[in-house]
Protein backbone atom coordinates (compact mmCIF):
# COMPACT_ATOMS: atom_id res chain seq x y z
CA UNK A 1 0.00 0.00 0.00
CA UNK A 2 0.90 3.49 -0.37
CA UNK A 3 2.71 4.65 2.72
CA UNK A 4 1.33 8.45 1.63
CA UNK A 5 -1.97 7.94 3.55
CA UNK A 6 -2.12 8.49 7.02
CA UNK A 7 -4.74 7.74 9.64
CA UNK A 8 -5.47 9.96 12.53
CA UNK A 9 -8.23 9.58 15.33
CA UNK A 10 -10.02 12.55 16.89
CA UNK A 11 -12.71 14.35 18.35
CA UNK A 12 -14.32 16.62 16.22
CA UNK A 13 -17.16 19.17 18.02
CA UNK A 14 -19.47 18.28 14.76
CA UNK A 15 -20.06 14.61 15.90
CA UNK A 16 -20.61 13.00 18.88
CA UNK A 17 -18.53 9.66 18.22
CA UNK A 18 -14.84 9.68 17.68
CA UNK A 19 -13.93 10.70 13.98
CA UNK A 20 -11.57 9.41 11.64
CA UNK A 21 -9.14 11.13 9.23
CA UNK A 22 -7.79 10.46 5.94
CA UNK A 23 -5.05 12.13 4.40
CA UNK A 24 -2.62 11.68 1.97
CA UNK A 25 0.55 13.68 1.54
CA UNK A 26 -0.71 15.60 4.25
CA UNK A 27 -3.91 16.97 2.50
CA UNK A 28 -7.05 15.94 4.31
CA UNK A 29 -8.94 13.56 1.66
CA UNK A 30 -12.38 12.93 3.70
CA UNK A 31 -13.62 12.23 7.78
CA UNK A 32 -15.09 8.83 8.40
CA UNK A 33 -17.88 9.05 11.57
CA UNK A 34 -19.94 6.26 13.33
CA UNK A 35 -22.45 8.50 15.07
CA UNK A 36 -25.01 6.91 13.50
CA UNK A 37 -23.61 3.51 14.60
CA UNK A 38 -20.82 1.23 13.86
CA UNK A 39 -22.69 -0.49 10.75
CA UNK A 40 -23.73 3.05 9.75
CA UNK A 41 -20.23 4.69 8.97
CA UNK A 42 -20.65 7.78 7.10
CA UNK A 43 -17.78 9.59 4.92
CA UNK A 44 -17.49 13.42 4.37
CA UNK A 45 -15.21 14.11 1.60
CA UNK A 46 -12.78 17.48 1.81
CA UNK A 47 -11.89 19.09 -1.27
CA UNK A 48 -10.16 22.24 0.42
CA UNK A 49 -9.99 21.69 4.08
CA UNK A 50 -6.58 21.66 4.42
CA UNK A 51 -4.08 23.39 1.44
CA UNK A 52 -0.42 22.69 1.34
CA UNK A 53 1.36 25.32 -0.07
CA UNK A 54 3.10 22.60 -2.15
CA UNK A 55 0.16 21.13 -4.49
CA UNK A 56 0.37 17.61 -4.15
CA UNK A 57 -1.43 15.57 -7.24
CA UNK A 58 -4.36 13.77 -5.77
CA UNK A 59 -3.66 10.68 -7.56
CA UNK A 60 -3.36 7.12 -6.06
CA UNK A 61 -4.55 3.79 -7.28
CA UNK A 62 -7.94 2.91 -5.73
CA UNK A 63 -6.93 -0.19 -4.35
CA UNK A 64 -4.84 1.65 -2.19
CA UNK A 65 -7.48 3.76 -1.18
CA UNK A 66 -10.14 1.37 -0.70
CA UNK A 67 -7.55 -0.88 1.31
CA UNK A 68 -7.22 2.90 3.57
CA UNK A 69 -10.79 3.07 3.79
CA UNK A 70 -11.34 -0.13 4.99
CA UNK A 71 -8.40 -0.50 7.38
CA UNK A 72 -9.85 3.21 8.74
CA UNK A 73 -13.07 1.85 8.81
CA UNK A 74 -12.34 -1.39 10.76
CA UNK A 75 -10.28 1.12 13.63
CA UNK A 76 -13.22 3.18 14.18
CA UNK A 77 -15.63 0.62 14.54
CA UNK A 78 -13.17 -0.77 17.12
CA UNK A 79 -12.54 2.53 18.83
Amino acid sequence: MDNNFEITFFSDSKYEEITVEISYKDQILCQLNKDKGPDNIEIEFFSDARMLAEQNTMKFSLSDFLQIITEAKEELKAS
